[in-house]
């Protein structure tokens, strides 16, 4: 028997039998469609974030202590002190340097505008005016005295009544400790919408954490830095020679513990790392829901069971009549097939047409998974061939004499 037959014949065979097939295909099609609009929504999300930050790329790095969490998905941030005084100042001393803004959070408990407080949503950093070199400021300039303050677009509109360039704002730290500081400038939000709300204050002024160092010394220690170059051209040589010196001669390089690593990471690096990041969370929520796909195949497995009972006797004269087993096999193998296939594609049509949906109402940018389209429909057919072997296989050893006697 020819493939085109088998074709014919299984087509036929589950025409009859339409709701029975639709049933059994429900299986695949929701499978296929929760793993297509899953990789939908973390392409968007991505494009959605990478855009942000590629919009706003500056000739910077930032200077940071990484490990692996236990759970081995991504990275962690480690925010001991590290870097130390002796580290900013050699750093500035690199070619193609143009600045060094060591970055120290600070524990703001609460922040009020005149009668108004927002409490513990704002982070607190305190850094130097170097760091707003490349910012775009949405208004006023970075802080020159020690009772100034720079916010950006965020913590600017905590407040029902938006605040601006002059403003004055009162500090209540963890530590009982307050300040009451000028706004000198608002920033431009780094990554769009998804900055958190911030407030820079003079490091001389605010940040006293200190470490001691190999030599013996106590002197002040920031968990970050930021180092900024006159050129985006000027940023990958600055990086290689900021990675030399803290692997080589930083303070860092002592103080870290053993599992810690240093690195010097670019705007390319954050995107890079975000993306495997996503990339690494969407696969594992597309294969929890794939979990379908085995349920869809047991589905076709079962219906083909059936059908190779229903048709006994149908086998039975096949076989009369010149069909061998292979013919029989192919027979019912091509139909479960065509079930798989029919589930991944509608599977496809369905999670292209939720994903859009949820990108749409979520305003990211449409990414077309056109990788796991392909693996989908590859799947679906695989999903057909395994599920329709052992009935094929038992179809075939179906004793024609038998077979005819069945009613």
């Amino acid at each position: 028997m020819n493939l085109r037959e088998s074709l014919r014949i299984s087509w036929r065979s589950i025409r009859s039998h339409k709701l029975r097939s639709t049933l059994t295909t429900i299986g695949v099609i929701i499978g296929i469609a929760a793993v297509i609009t899953f990789m939908v929504l973390g392409g968007g999300f991505t494009e959605s974030v990478v855009g942000d930050i590629e919009a706003e790329q500056e000739p910077v790095m930032t200077v940071q202590t990484q490990t692996e969490p236990e759970a081995g998905v991504g990275i962690m941030l480690v925010e001991t002190p590290i870097y130390t005084e002796r580290d900013v100042e050699a750093l500035e001393a690199i070619d193609d340097v143009e600045f060094v803004a060591p970055d120290g959070s600070l524990e703001l408990a609460q922040t009020d505008l005149g009668d108004e407080q927002v409490t513990g949503v704002i982070g607190a950093q305190a850094t130097t005016a170097d760091r707003f070199e490349h910012s775009t400021f949405v208004e006023g300039e970075p802080f020159e005295g020690e009772d100034e303050a720079v916010i950006n677009e965020q913590t600017s509109q905590l407040f029902d009544d938006n605040v601006s360039a002059g403003d004055e704002l009162s500090l209540t730290f963890e530590d009982g400790e307050t300040a009451d500081v000028t706004v000198s400038g608002v920033v431009e939000a780094e990554l769009g919408e998804q900055t958190p709300p911030q407030l820079f204050v003079p490091v001389d002024s605010y940040y006293t954490t200190t470490v001691e160092t190999p030599r013996g010394e106590e002197t002040r220690a920031y968990p970050s830095l930021v180092v900024g170059t006159e050129r985006i051209d000027d940023v990958d040589p600055a990086q290689e020679a900021v990675t030399e010196y803290l692997e080589d001669d930083s303070d860092a390089a002592e103080l870290k513990q053993d599992d810690h690593e240093m690195q010097a990471q670019t705007v390319e690096d954050t995107i890079e790392q975000f993306t495997d990041i996503v990339d690494q969370l969407t696969v594992f929520i597309g294969a929890v829901a794939a979990i379908a796909l085995v349920v869809g195949s047991i589905g076709i497995a079962n219906i083909m069971i059936v059908s190779v009972t229903e048709r006994t006797r149908q086998i039975g004269i096949m076989k009369a009549v010149g069909a061998t087993k292979r013919d029989v096999m192919q027979l019912f193998l091509v139909e479960s097939v065509i079930l798989g296939v029919i589930g991944s594609i509608v599977g496809v049509a369905a999670g292209l047409g939720a994903g859009y949906l949820g990108v749409w109402l979520l305003e990211w940018p449409m990414a077309y998974p056109l990788d796991w389209v392909v693996i989908a429909i590859v799947v679906g057919i695989g999903v057909g061939v395994v599920s329709g072997l052992y009935p094929a296989w038992r179809g075939a050893r179906v004793d024609p004499i038998e077979a005819l006697r069945h009613e």
